[in-house]
């Protein structure tokens, strides 16, 4: 078999345990229902014919109501030549890097992060190095990437800090991403203000889809929004890559884009709570902070000399709860774990039932046990 040019690190733990659990812990908002039911009506404000090929930049009443949805959420006077659709948030990240980064650029990531920012940053090339909360800390970079709610740790940014962090961007002559996937998922916090003329500045760019607040990442539907100019730019190189989004997930993310912003709080701040007094009631972890926004927490594990690698991996094998190490998510976090909360209740109830028989050995790691499964 030929060999790969590159090395995808992570992907081989998420495999592994999505194969040995069926549930992953993505919300689960019972959408399907009213996604049919959208869909019909939908048809006829998407241009529907498959003959030809669809927009590059994605089809207009989508990206028209994409854009009322953020100027909703955050103030702002967006129009439709302000959002470029991509094929869900993860390509939307790649196509940034694809069109801004050169091999050997330096790219700011706020830790810790998702685990595929590393991933596509690297693989074109890119020196990854950590962003903290001061907008000076890292430059000069050619990128900054930000993620409010975070990912895996639910933080949010400070309100004025985007405007510092733009002004940093500019005078680097650098690109500001700004990962918004779980911005209509903020149970305790205040969703940050936005300013029309940073977004216009040419130097921002935020990432979002329906694959978080909807429940649906099968529908595989992502944007950009960001200036016009940048957006005729980026236009211009998806289409070289793959033509445009498929209009069937389009039509379905324009039924989904009908249903109110933020409708799935109460949900979701009863299953935060369902998680947080199960987690009282373990010795496993110490005592966790309710995430502002999100769907996970960032749990410490009781034991500083326990390895959340092996911590994981027992939790799968001997409870068939599937958790996240932290060394996933950035390098020194083998004492963390993540876990979602997004699931149904009884879920949850049934994970957590699962999770009380475990014990925390308390043992070091083996020596010389850096990584595993790939994960650096």
């Amino acid at each position: 078999m030929i060999s790969t040019c590159r090395q995808w690190h992570e992907l081989s733990l998420i495999e592994r345990q999505a194969r040995a659990a069926r549930h992953d812990g993505q919300p689960t908002w019972d959408l399907s229902e009213a996604l049919l039911r959208g869909l019909p009506a939908s048809a006829g404000r998407v241009d529907f014919h498959a003959e030809t090929y669809p927009d590059p930049q994605g089809e207009r009443e989508l990206r028209r109501r994409i854009a009322a949805r953020e100027n909703a959420k955050y103030g702002l006077s967006l129009t439709e030549d302000h959002i470029v659709v991509t094929h869900g948030a993860t390509e939307a990240l790649f196509l940034l890097a694809h069109t801004f980064l050169n091999p050997g650029d330096r790219v700011a990531v706020q830790a810790p992060s998702f685990l595929f920012y590393r991933e596509i940053l690297e693989n074109l090339g890119a020196t990854v190095v950590p962003l903290n909360a001061e907008p000076d800390s890292a430059r000069p970079t050619r990128m900054r990437l930000l993620h409010s709610p975070s990912n895996p740790d639910g933080r949010l940014l400070a309100e004025g800090a985007l405007s510092l962090h733009a002004e940093a961007a500019r005078a680097d002559g650098s690109l500001l991403v700004l990962d918004q996937v779980y911005d209509e998922l903020i149970v305790s916090g205040t969703r940050p203000r936005e300013d029309q003329a940073v977004l216009d500045s040419g130097h921002v760019v935020k990432v979002n889809s329906v694959s978080k607040a909807f429940g649906c990442p099968g529908v595989r539907i992502g944007w950009i929004t960001t200036a016009p100019a940048v957006a005729e730019v980026l236009t211009g190189v998806a289409e070289r890559l793959r033509m445009g989004p498929s209009l069937v997930a389009q039509q379905a993310a324009t039924a989904l884009l009908e249903r109110p912003v933020d409708g799935n709080l109460e949900l979701l701040a009863e299953r935060r709570a369902i998680a947080l007094d199960a987690l009282s009631t373990l010795d496993l972890f110490e005592e966790a902070t309710p995430p502002p926004g999100g769907l996970f927490l960032w749990l410490k594990l009781a034991d500083p000399h326990a390895s959340a690698q092996q911590f994981c991996d027992r939790a799968l094998a001997e409870a068939g709860v599937r958790l996240m190490p932290g060394l996933g998510f950035w390098q020194g976090t083998d004492d963390r774990v993540r876990l979602s909360f997004g699931a149904v209740p009884d879920y949850l109830d049934a994970a957590f039932d699962r999770l009380r028989q475990l014990t925390l050995p308390s043992r070091r790691p083996e020596a010389g046990l850096t990584t595993a499964h790939g994960i650096r």
